[in-house]
């Protein structure tokens, strides 16, 4: 594996702000104020982010919650304008718990995995929300012991891992954080990850996954950790870039991700 060559590539091809996230990733540099503005300024009002990023448009669960995302590879997951985001998300969590879009979206260009009213849509969601909630040190707070209870009895009720593969790891992640009371869900859903034949993970989904368990203490030697760091070093491709679910497009993010799980796990 070539780190160099993986700077390169993104250097040479990836946004200003895709820049700074490497930065903030690899090294804890803050971004210039001029980088961060065109992207906090996206935030609506509501203080949730727009669908597919386009300033204007109606606030979407999901793209608050990769805003988030994008807020910890650039430093600033505990500024006002990642506090506004959760309370956004807050103010939108459903009376059993959990989260779904707001079917008045369903007009729009959503993403094929985000269905309002879609059992699968809402684990995501649900789970995507209750990690970032953790992550931000809300787990005392009614909102996160709400969405465990609801991740919990969806655990209990055996249809929470059948959904998507992102759920899973998000969900792991969520119940290794909530205590021991959550360990059987949390092995299971470790236990789900591995059965997933190797060939079908996506770099960019071994990335994200090996940097959310990473972040809530899972282990370097776990079975799942140790696959996920043979496949990347593997799968690197000769311009130092790895490949991202989304496309080729997305290369930049995938490569970001990439040398964020191993900021994460560093190989030896």
């Amino acid at each position: 594996m070539d780190i160099t060559k993986s700077i390169q590539y993104i250097e040479r091809n990836g946004s200003e702000i895709e820049k700074a996230r490497l930065r903030h990733v690899l090294y804890g540099a803050d971004a210039k104020p001029e980088i961060l503005r065109p992207f906090i300024s996206l935030q609506n009002r509501d203080g949730g982010f727009p669908l597919n990023r386009i300033k204007g448009r109606p606030s979407t669960v999901n793209d608050t919650l990769n805003a988030l995302w994008w807020m910890d590879d650039l430093g600033i997951l505990h500024s006002p304008t990642s506090e506004q985001a959760v309370q956004y998300l807050i103010n939108n969590q459903l009376e059993d718990g959990g989260w779904d879009e707001d079917p008045d979206l369903s007009s729009e260009d959503l993403p094929p995995w985000i269905i309002p009213g879609d059992l699968h849509t809402r684990h995501y969601l649900s789970a995507y929300t209750a990690y970032w909630l953790a992550i931000k040190d809300n787990r005392a707070k009614p909102a996160f012991l709400m969405s465990l209870d609801f991740l919990d009895t969806h655990f209990l009720q055996r249809d929470l891992f059948k959904g998507y593969l992102h759920t899973i790891w998000l969900a792991s992640s969520v119940f290794l954080l909530a205590g021991e009371a959550f360990t059987e869900a949390a092995v299971a859903g470790l236990q789900t990850l591995l059965q997933w034949p190797n060939s079908r993970w996506k770099d960019s989904q071994l990335s994200w996954a090996m940097d959310c368990l990473g972040k809530v203490g899972l282990p370097r030697n776990h079975p799942f950790i140790q696959m996920g760091i043979r496949e990347l070093i593997c799968r690197q491709a000769p311009d130092g870039s790895w490949s991202s679910e989304e496309g080729p497009v997305s290369a930049v993010n995938g490569t970001i991700a990439a040398l964020k799980a191993f900021k994460q796990y560093p190989p030896l």
